[in-house]
């Protein structure tokens, strides 16, 4: 029972709710809004800030806030959800469209909710911003955590480490963990479980089967990224794909087929491809006949990659909705022109001659051959395309593929950089034409204005790029500096200048140490009685 005497308690305040107008004639107010007094004398009623009690400001402050986290909530929803439903599955297509929604993934699993994240905190603000930063902190410690308390890995953390390689410098290790672990859930089997499914299925598809298909997806994914980090990365492939064109088509004509599915599934089949030529070229090691034998293994290899590029456009034009058709078309000629540039350049590299002026007449055709595919990459590449730029613009009217290059992988950078640097390397070590030249550069330039509006932030294969086409450019003002005619040709006896010699030698520290793409050693230096014995220890 309460002692303290009354005149003691403390005195209650009460709220002061009268309007400005009551207060200031010293009338009582009801504090409607509008009063009845103002309403009556058709008086503006205003309410003061300082007429608010304590708890009263303390919760409008409060709505205010959560009013405005709600929006902020809305608007990164979308962008999310956008990311997580086209760009996301479309670059790393290792997610069902139906279930890895971004309600469903948040509750499943917070490091593949995360990681997805990252990727579109990553293209809105930059790599170097501190809120990406954050994340890839958050996510070290999802797969810290992982690696020391999860002896059963789930499903979802295979994809967040393979969506982390795909965007990461260490992608080669981070996919060997996804690896390791998509084997240990039996994911490698998914795809003869689900043929045996479908020989028996009779009428619709089963739940069973449906989430073999994503299984199957994700395995694929996992294998094409993979063999990307091997073919390209110089390493050996750590697992030999079970699989075959019949298996691929198998899966393609499946109804849980998708349209990101038939651009992975395509990948995968031309990676085998390229796989198994590169194994055939580097075992060419018998001098006496190591050339017809490289001859015989580029020319099946470019026959197969005809076939290749012919029954994946047939089924890629068969998609029914148009920008999913014209993107596919795109990639698939990209992707041939990059098997065919690679292969061309494997074929070289195992004579281990450098020197373009000393090659036999087949190794100088395999190095004109590598150009002509790079400048219809070069070309491809610039070509329009009607699929959304990115989930910020969906509505643009003519977007190219090089607009999706904000939300692209690392190594889609990296390739589309290195391309470029190699056709205007080639195209002066095989002495093209001047104008020749100035036209690659034209679109080289064309290629850089069309990313720096997707570039956010510190990239550096956009730097790598933008150095390349600079070195290009003062070599060419260097050689037509030392003619005297209006329509120069390159002179193969000329000595080469300083910008050249600075141009030919520009090899990224990225391509050195990160990938491994051929060709950036080649050279030409020709060789004259009067300087043969000069300058002997730089061909090489």
């Amino acid at each position: 029972m309460d002692s303290t005497p009354p005149s003691e308690r403390p005195r209650k305040r009460r709220a002061i709710n009268a309007c400005v107008a009551c207060r200031t004639s010293k009338v009582r107010c009801d504090g409607n809004r509008p009063c009845q007094r103002c309403e009556r004398n058709d008086a503006v009623c205003q309410y003061s800030d300082i007429a608010k009690d304590e708890a009263a400001a303390r919760i409008e402050k409060l709505e205010t806030e959560v009013a405005a986290l709600s929006n902020e909530l809305r608007e990164m929803s979308r962008t999310i959800s956008s990311s997580c439903s086209v760009d996301s599955h479309y670059l790393v297509p290792i997610f069902s469209k139906t279930s890895d929604i971004v309600g469903s993934v948040a509750s499943r699993s917070s490091f593949l909710f995360d990681a997805i994240v990252s990727i579109g905190c990553r293209a809105e603000q930059g790599p170097l911003s501190p809120s990406f930063r954050q994340l890839q902190s958050r996510l070290r410690e999802h797969l810290t955590g992982l690696l020391i308390h999860i002896s059963n890995p789930s499903l979802e953390d295979v994809q967040a480490i393979a969506l982390m390689a795909a965007y990461s410098e260490n992608g080669f290790v981070l996919i060997a963990l996804a690896m390791r672990f998509a084997i240990q859930l039996g994911l490698s089997a998914a795809v003869d479980r689900l043929m045996a499914k479908s020989a028996v299925r009779n009428g619709s598809i089963s739940l069973e089967e449906q989430e073999l298909y994503r299984l199957a997806r994700v395995w694929h994914g996992i294998v094409n990224l993979e063999l990307f980090f091997a073919l390209d990365g110089g390493h050996l492939p750590n697992i030999t794909p079970r699989t075959s064109p019949r298996k691929i088509r198998m899966l393609v004509n499946h109804p849980e087929r998708t349209a990101v599915d038939v651009r992975l599934l395509s990948q995968v089949e031309l990676n085998v491809l390229r796989s198994e030529a590169y194994n055939n070229i580097a075992r060419c090691n018998d001098p006496p006949e190591m050339e017809a034998t490289v001859r015989s293994y580029v020319h099946d290899t470019t026959v197969e990659l005809c076939l290749w590029l012919q029954e994946w456009s047939t089924i890629a034009a068969a998609e029914p909705l148009s920008h999913d058709r014209s993107l596919a078309l795109l990639n698939l000629h990209i992707q041939h022109e990059w098997a065919l540039i690679t292969l061309h350049l494997k074929a070289v590299s195992v004579s281990g001659i450098e020197n373009i002026a000393i090659m036999t007449e087949f190794q100088q055709d395999m190095v004109r051959k590598a150009k002509e595919a790079a400048e219809r990459h070069l070309r491809h590449l610039l070509e329009a395309s009607t699929a959304p730029a990115s989930p910020g613009s969906p509505n643009h009217p003519t977007p190219t593929y090089l607009q999706t290059f904000r939300w692209t992988m690392d190594y889609v950078w990296a390739k589309g950089a290195f391309s470029i640097l190699l056709v205007l390397k080639l195209a002066i070590l095989v002495r093209d034409p001047v104008q020749t030249v100035m036209a690659l550069l034209r679109d080289a330039n064309r290629v850089l204005d069309e990313l720096k509006s997707v570039t956010i932030g510190h990239v550096a294969y956009f730097q790598i790029l933008q150095t390349s086409v600079e070195k290009c450019e003062a070599a060419l003002r260097e050689y037509l500096m030392r003619q005297p005619g209006n329509e120069p040709t390159f002179d193969p006896t000329d000595l080469t200048g300083i910008a050249e010699t600075d141009f030919q030698g520009y090899v990224p520290n990225e391509f050195v140490f990160e990938w491994d793409f051929p060709g950036l050693n080649l050279k030409h230096m020709p060789l004259g009685w009067q300087n043969l014995f000069v300058d002997i220890d730089g061909l090489f």
